[in-house]
């Protein structure tokens, strides 16, 4: 099974698709346009889903998909090998 790595979402933005968060992870960790990552709360569970819209070497920026606890300090979760 892969481990996961994690980065805490530190911006979200409005916009007229819905709310944009930002992170600290890009293309250095195999984070692409398109990819869809699960987001969790400072306990781990399980409070949102995210698709990547643009990635930079070391930021990404993804829209949220429908209702969800997403908030600043949230972890997008990211899976490594």
């Amino acid at each position: 099974m892969p481990r996961q790595d994690a980065s805490a979402i530190y911006m979200i933005k409005k916009s007229a698709e819905g709310s944009i968060v930002s992170f600290r992870r890009g293309t250095d960790h195999g984070v692409r346009p398109g990819m869809q990552l699960t987001v969790v709360n400072e306990d781990g569970f399980r409070v949102g889903v995210v698709e990547v819209i643009v990635s930079s070497e070391t930021e990404s920026e993804a829209l949220v998909s429908g209702e969800s606890g997403v908030k600043l300090g949230c972890l997008v979760s990211l899976p490594t090998v």
